[in-house]
């Protein structure tokens, strides 16, 4: 039997075309395997599963601490499957536990990264822009009905002049820092090596960041989760940030300490925060970050775009196409 890729029905079915003309391109022969959350495997087909393709359709409904219906039949395919030897996802990140115990057992694992760019940066400049202009007070006031302009003790701050700090100088982080530039924002990236980069004013190694943080307007994490940045925004370093900071989560919940921004942004230590992303998702019911007036809250879905699942998809079919001719992956990632 030939060498197989799993890959999800509904990617054959849109975009059959590109697939048969990189497979019939391709130095050595290699069989689709449709993937369905009903897919019944047989041994012979599982021994010849060489890649296996985890797109957003089959992730769909995946939680931080759960798998979609879809997810668990894919994941236990791929767990069994003995010659597997990549598996591209759909997702940025690497953090997720499928994705590193696939890479310890020694399967390439890529991403697609670049595909969700646009749509998180610009969810993070939505709540930016939302928070600075005192969005929620005017939705509020306009629910009670309520003509209730803003009174001088409670007007904000401009965002021209002000200091975003970025940590995380990627994709994201470079296109969220192009936006405030041109809102006349000075932009600081954070990032292990500290050379320039485009759209920030300046870039800095993670050890300036505590000297940035008393000049900063609004911090904004945009990094993967690793083990240099879990726990990297506790509540000493939000002590440090001014009264009037607003704060941006859009990477991932266990990069700060959850708690102690909930308490900095219920007792007036901190301005206000957009938030994608939590250590527990879906978000606890009790969370007190549901209540907070200054607290704007999206369920890890920055992303959302009907264009994510299709760029997510021409990422892969570039990595199979160089994948079947021996060519070095985009967005290869490594153990951690």
């Amino acid at each position: 039997m030939k060498p197989a890729l799993l890959i999800s029905h509904k990617v054959v079915a849109e975009f059959g075309a590109r697939l048969n003309e990189i497979l019939s391109a391709a130095p050595r022969p290699i069989d689709l395997l449709p993937f369905t959350p009903s897919l019944q495997v047989a041994p012979a087909q599982l021994e010849s599963i060489e890649a296996a393709y985890y797109s957003r359709d089959i992730w769909e409904g995946t939680a931080k601490s759960a798998l979609s219906p879809a997810g668990r039949v894919f994941w236990d395919v791929a767990e069994r499957a003995p010659n597997l030897k990549w598996i591209p996802v759909f997702s940025s990140g690497t953090d997720q536990p499928q994705y590193q115990q696939a890479m310890q057992r020694g399967v390439r694992l890529t991403t697609g990264a670049g595909a969700q760019t646009d749509p998180v940066a610009n969810a993070a400049v939505t709540g930016i822009l939302a928070l600075s202009r005192c969005l929620p007070n005017w939705i509020a006031s306009q629910q009670r009905c309520e003509w209730a302009p803003l009174r001088a003790a409670d007007l904000p701050p401009d965002l021209r002049g002000q200091t975003a700090i970025i940590v995380g100088a990627g994709l994201i982080g470079s296109t969220i820092a192009r936006v405030l530039q041109a809102l006349g924002m000075k932009t600081v990236g954070i990032r292990r090596r500290a050379a320039p980069a485009p759209h920030f004013d300046e870039v800095l190694a993670p050890s300036a960041l505590d000297a940035r943080l008393p000049t900063c307007g609004w911090l904004i994490l945009a990094c993967p989760l690793s083990a240099e940045t879990r726990g990297m925004i506790d509540a000493r370093r939000l002590a440090l940030l001014p009264r009037t900071a607003g704060f941006v989560n859009i990477a991932r919940g266990e990069i700060v300490d959850e708690a102690a921004l909930a308490d900095a942004l219920a007792n007036g230590r901190l301005r206000c925060a957009y938030l994608d992303v939590f250590v527990q998702e879906p978000l606890a019911k009790d969370s007190p970050l549901w209540r907070l007036p200054n607290v704007l809250i999206s369920p890890h879905n920055a992303g959302a775009s009907n264009g994510t699942y299709a760029r997510g998809v021409e990422i892969f079919l570039r990595n199979l196409g160089a994948y079947l001719h021996g060519k070095p992956l985009e967005n290869e990632a490594a153990a951690a």
